[in-house]
Order: C-alpha cells, then structure tokens, then sequence
C-alpha cells in the first residue's frame, strides 16, 4: 500500500470513526520520515480540570503505558502549568481540552525511507485492520462549489500594529527581550469543505514535517506544523532484519533490542521566516536576506539560549548542547531559521517533569518565559486555546516491536481546531526592539497563507 492510498483510506475512515494521523509527508526533516496513524481507539478522552496535578498524573500514565497514544496539549494549559492567573479565562468561549489522548493497541505505519506499509501492535487486530484499510482506498474530491470561508481576527491591523509598539515598550523598560505576538484568525467554512478535504489539500501543496489530523471527541486537528517542539528517544541497537514479506506487507516487523541506552531529548526552535519568491531570482534574494539579518539570528539566538535553559532543568549536568544554530530551511511557501539543541535527561524522569521544565515551547512565548506570557495575556485579548501548544505521540516500544519507544511533540503552529464548522487558528511573530511593525504583521499574513489557500479564503492585504 502506498503512502497516498494508505492516506486516502484514513481519511475515509475518519467519516465513520476516529482516526489520529500523524505524517513526515516525506519530507525528511530532523529524521522524521513516517507515517503513523491508529484507527479503532482503545480509550479517547478530553480533560480539562482544576487541578494541574491530576491532569499531569493522567498524562503521565498515559504516556508511558502499553498503548501507542497520539495527544495534545492546549497552550493555555501551559499558563495552569506555571501559575499564571489569565485575565480571558473568564471570558474564555473555545472549548479546547488542556489535554486530549487517544489510545491504541495496533497502528499502521509508512516508512517513506523504504516505500513499506505495515500493521504493528496487536497482531489479533491485523485482519480487520487490514480489511477497513483496503475497503477505504478511494480517491477524496478536494474541489468543491466556488464559495469561499470567511475569515476575521480577534485584532484590526491598526489594533496589531499598536501591541506591537506596546510591546516594543515592555522591551525598553527592561521587562521581555522578545514576546511572540499573535492574532487569532476565525473562519466559517461551507458545508462541504470537511476537515478531511482541508488537510489532504494542505498535505498535496504544503508538506510539512510535523503534519497531523486527529479527529476527537467534537473537533478535528489539521496541522501542517514544521517546528519539533522536543524528542525523547532511546539510543539502541538493533538484532534482526524485518521478515522477509511478500505483496502489500501490512505486518509485524522484526522486534527491536536494546543493549543499552541513554535517553536523549533534541527540540529544535524556528525563528526568522520569509516568503518564497515569486521568481528564481526574486526566492534566491529572500533566502539570503533571512540568512544574513541580524534581527532574525538575534531572535533564534535568544529563544536557543531559552531553551538550553529549560533542558538544564532536566539533563545530565553538562550535556546540553547546541547542534545547529540558524540553519535555513525552504518550504513551499516560506524560508525558516532553524536550531537544535539537545541533552541528556536524567534518570527516573516522568514525562510531567520534563513538561514542567520546557512547556510551552520558548519560540511561541518569549524571553524570559514566565514574564513574557503575562506580557502576552494582557495584550492577546483571547485564550490561544491549542494553537502554540503541543501534538504528539508516545510509542512504548516493547509492545510495538517495529518502532523505536519515542515521545516527539511538535509546536502547534500553522494549525487549526475545526469545530461546527468553524476553523480558528494563530499566527505570529517575534517583536523584539528593532521590529518594524509592517513588516511583522506581514509576516502573519505569510505564516497563513498556506492554511488560508487550504479553506478557500483571504484575508488582509
């Protein structure tokens, strides 16, 4: 089964049942290259409660039991997480979870690497897995009637461009060296533009890394995120070849043995974005403005700096290291900045104290963090709900023998909630002293475009 096919059945399927996707697009980046979707969940729940505590012992079992588990975690919970009192809580009218989970014994993989589609988990499943899978493969229409979503944010321009100055402000008076700004975008989509057709469009013209499309209990998530938040991952060595299969494999590969390991966790920050070209010459200009801007490597060097800080808190004395520092990255519709930083977690960690130490992510708040997203919440006049927070999965490894035991979080950025027909997502940018406040509403404006292309809409200038 090919990638395509196996992704046209999923999406097929998510009509009937829940489906949770998450998807490389082949693009290769930061050693993602697969494809990992579960259908058939064993346990899905939403969980919002009052108290942090128990939210972080429930994810901590349930990333770190016998269930592959796909989750996500809202931004705003991040504010719980660090005691920061939010002046929108009491008007908050979104109905994002802090914490989603869905849980399953058996899920389907595509190695992009090696062009093979298997079944992994609970072998008793595979024949109707299987069966589901195939019965599904069809294409999905992703033209629909020429109308067109409708599209406002919670900010005018004129409203962004003043939070901008205010926020150029806090910089002077000594408060934050960066804040992450955003506006919310807000989209009523026709009838038939179904998050399913959303994301196959976003998947066909923007492939990103960190794709996902996770239907839950009343509300689907289409990402197409190209920012790691953080990997956690086991150094291990392999004993045995996958078992020689004939056609469609669709099964179990050889188990993976571990002599001995210690765990890693890599996060890898996007700061400086510009807009592809629209010529050869004209993308070729944009690439080397980004590379050479003093603004836009102050910014990655100030969230890099951030984060080493936040895997101090839970790394091995001296193995916090910075791999890569601005390393540029094209995507179809934009250039990135990239770094990546990584260390040596310490031993008997639960996945509550790394939470603890690095969430949200610093290159969706600022510098310095806690501070910062005060400076934030008083000037956002809406919660940010999922958008800057986390998607991820949880592999245990032992039960799911052809897969590495991973837990990979992305950023949730270039990502929108669909309930009831209405899409809501965040853009943004960094404001640091030198921002020109056009140009980084502009940047926004980039930052949404391949979402906006993906509902049929436009919005701004």
């Amino acid at each position: 089964m090919t990638a395509d096919e196996l992704m046209a059945a999923l999406l097929h399927l998510s009509a009937s049942e829940p489906v949770c996707i998450l998807d490389s697009c082949g693009v290769g980046h930061l050693g993602s290259h697969f494809l990992i979707a579960g259908i058939d969940p064993v346990e899905m729940q939403e969980v919002t409660r009052d108290s942090v505590n128990e939210t972080l012992e429930l994810l901590d079992e349930k990333l770190s039991g016998d269930f592959t588990t796909f989750f996500t975690i809202s931004y705003d919970f991040g504010k719980k997480l660090l005691k920061i009192d939010s002046p929108n809580a009491a008007t908050d009218k979104q109905s994002e979870p802090d914490f989603f989970y869905a849980q399953f014994d058996v899920v389907v993989v595509h190695d992009y690497d090696t062009g093979v589609t298997y079944l992994t988990g609970n072998a008793d499943k595979f024949d109707v897995m299987r069966g589901k899978l195939r019965k599904n493969i069809r294409d999905l229409k992703l033209e629909i009637s020429n109308e067109t979503s409708t599209v406002t944010s919670n900010f005018t321009k004129s409203e962004y461009l003043a939070a901008i100055e205010n926020i150029k402000e806090s910089i002077r008076r000594g408060y934050t060296y960066q804040t992450n700004l955003t506006q919310q975008l807000t989209a009523i989509l026709p009838d038939e533009l179904t998050p399913e057709i959303i994301f196959a469009r976003l998947h066909r013209d923007h492939p990103a890394p960190f794709s996902a499309f996770i239907k839950r209990l009343d509300s689907t998530v289409v990402s197409a995120s190209p920012e790691r938040f953080f990997r956690i991952g086991e150094r291990t060595s392999r004993r045995g070849e996958p078992a020689k299969l004939k056609g469609t494999p669709l099964l179990p590969r050889g188990l993976v043995h571990s002599d001995s390991f210690r765990r890693q966790i890599t996060t890898s920050p996007i700061k400086g974005t510009r807009p592809r070209g629209h010529t050869v010459a004209e993308d070729a200009a944009l690439l080397q403005e980004l590379l050479e801007s003093p603004k836009d490597r102050a910014e990655n060097t100030m969230i890099v700096d951030l984060l080493r800080n936040d895997l101090g808190r839970v790394c091995e004395y001296g193995s916090v290291r910075v791999e890569k520092l601005c390393d540029l990255e094209q995507h179809p519709t934009f250039f990135h900045l990239v770094s990546t930083v990584s260390g040596i977690l310490r031993e008997k960690l639960e996945p509550s104290d790394i939470l603890r130490a690095v969430f949200p992510c610093g290159s969706i708040t600022g510098t310095p963090k806690i501070t910062t997203m005060r400076i934030i919440d008083s000037i956002e006049p809406v919660n940010r709900g999922l958008s800057m927070g986390a998607i991820g999965y949880y592999i245990p490894g032992r039960d799911f023998g052809s897969l590495d035991s991973t837990l990979d979080l992305s950023v949730a950025i270039r990502t929108m909630v669909i309930r009831d027909q209405v899409a809501t997502f965040n853009v943004g940018g960094g404001i640091v002293i030198d921002s020109d406040p056009q140009s980084e509403y502009d940047e926004t404006l980039t930052k949404a475009k391949a979402l906006l292309a993906a509902i049929d809409a436009r919005f701004g200038n």
